[in-house]
């Protein structure tokens, strides 16, 4: 026993020596050349440059394992050209903060031929299409990453805003793609929703847009009536043109109308009004919300996102997309200034906010819905793909929920150079264990290896969550995601 536990630590050592310090030393330049350019990012002990990693590593699995559409594995080709963008930036930023100030375009086309090379190759996309897509791609993620670090000061550390920017990137090449390509799938409900889902985002996108170019004379709540009489007006038209004049008898059909739809309606209803309940209650007493007080709407929203994975994913992924939409219209009125909506919104936040939260938006929130809802878009919609679609789910509506509240309450041994316990990180690898056992004994998680798969998801998010200073809601359900794929492949 004593010769293992000398082999382990000499194993230990090794690993710091050879890879933990370069990387904890390229991770304090990079900090310093930040100060120097006057960034200021999220304060935290990491400025997490392995974050980059985890949507590219994503998406490749499933284009390489499943049978995805040809718009997904364009997608997830261009994330590759991403990907190689985040290592230039890494390396240049490593040297000098020039990169922040101006756009490295030798980079973007360096790094956005070799996704075309793969495109072309690959996929057999021509030369011309693959070229623009590609770089149209990078010149876009790079300016987009500078405005998150440059503008948004104290929003994000670097691997946040790169995972930030990576979605926002990948999902507007896509859905440009999508329409202009006409690359549909033959999942005709899935091209229904997602007709409801870009007219509602568009909306929301218009909406804010109007918010943002309003002069102060002009940021009052009338101006916001008329704001939003032209948004329903607007979605409309657009509806009225897809689904014809019955849209909105069409629409209330597809949500009212199937077995089992109404119960879960109910459901969520219920849960959004205890939500909105405490929500007011607490804002009224103007006490401070604990960490284990705002754990207590991660369980309510797992609740609804796992109630509808498990008995209707179409349900589910179009009542996330107009979520998505609320949230994000509700946070823009919260920075629009115009009263009372503005200081009862910002009220709301200051009680509700977190360490973390200490930026120009309340990203903390968006994170875990996105967090929740994001494998709705990208795990290829199959029956035995239930249990990654509760990545986010299990990392961090129960696991991380579970590690807070236990380890506050009954955590004594830390673990070294964090606040987090021992007691909290192994409650949270049973919780998710229990959780998904429990799923399998009522017959409602029928995934081969279930259990198995979600012991090593629970380990790795659990100690992700125990040493990681990024924000869990963001980078958790991802790692936990690409555990699940590791997992499934090995099983």
């Amino acid at each position: 026993m004593t010769r293992l536990l000398t082999f382990f630590q000499l194993i230990v050592s090794k690993v710091e020596n050879k890879l933990i310090r370069p990387l904890k030393c390229i991770d304090r330049q990079i900090s310093m050349n930040l100060q120097e350019a006057d960034i200021n990012t999220r304060p935290a002990n990491s400025n997490g440059l392995w974050c980059h990693l985890l949507l590219p590593t994503v998406l490749l699995v499933y284009t390489c394992t499943d049978n995805v559409t040809l718009l997904y594995k364009i997608t997830s080709l261009i994330s590759v050209g991403l990907l190689c963008y985040c290592v230039l930036f890494i390396i240049f930023l490593t040297t000098s903060s020039v990169v922040l100030k101006e756009p490295i375009y030798a980079g973007c086309l360096a790094t956005s031929i070799i996704a075309a090379v793969l495109l072309n190759f690959f996929l057999g996309q021509g030369l011309i299409f693959s070229i623009s897509v590609t770089f149209s791609s990078t010149i876009l993620f790079a300016w987009v990453l500078r405005l998150c670090l440059t503008k948004c000061q104290k929003t994000f550390t670097i691997g946040e805003a790169m995972i930030v920017s990576q979605s926002i990137v990948l999902f507007t090449v896509m859905s440009v793609i999508k329409f202009i390509f006409e690359m549909h799938s033959d999942d005709k409900e899935m091209e229904f929703i997602s007709l409801i889902f870009y007219t509602i985002l568009s909306t929301v996108g218009l909406i804010v847009t109007a918010l943002y170019f309003l002069n102060d004379s002009q940021r009052n709540f009338k101006t916001l009536v008329y704001i939003i009489g032209s948004a329903v007006v607007f979605v409309s038209l657009i509806l009225q043109s897809l689904f014809g004049p019955n849209f909105v008898a069409i629409i209330l059909n597809y949500v009212f109308m199937k077995q089992n739809r109404v119960q879960i309606f109910i459901f969520w209803l219920i849960l959004v009004i205890l939500a909105i309940c405490a929500l007011l209650v607490r804002t009224k007493l103007a006490i401070k919300a604990s960490t284990v007080t705002r754990k207590t709407f991660h369980v309510l929203a797992s609740l609804v996102f796992l109630s509808g994975i498990m008995f209707d994913i179409y349900l589910m992924t179009l009542a996330a997309g107009i979520g998505l939409g609320v949230l994000i219209f509700v946070e823009a009125l919260r920075k629009s200034g115009i009263e009372p909506i503005s200081s009862a919104l910002q009220s709301a936040f200051l009680i509700y906010s977190d360490e973390k939260d200490c930026g120009l938006f309340a990203m903390t929130p968006l994170y875990l819905y996105v967090g929740l809802a994001f494998p709705l878009l990208v795990v290829p919609n199959r029956e035995d793909r239930q249990l990654e679609l509760l990545s986010g789910v299990l990392s961090i509506g129960i696991g991380d929920t579970a590690a807070s509240w236990f380890g506050s309450r009954f955590g004594f041994n830390k673990w070294p150079d964090s606040s987090r316990t021992l007691e909290g990180t192994l409650f949270n690898v049973l919780s998710q264990m229990g959780t998904v056992y429990a799923l399998e004994l009522f017959g409602v998680l029928h995934n081969s290896c279930a259990l198995l798969r979600c012991a090593v998801c629970a380990c790795a998010a659990a100690g992700l969550e125990a040493r990681t200073a990024q924000v869990d809601n963001l980078v958790l359900p991802l790692a936990a995601l690409a555990a699940l794929q590791a997992a499934r492949l090995l099983c």
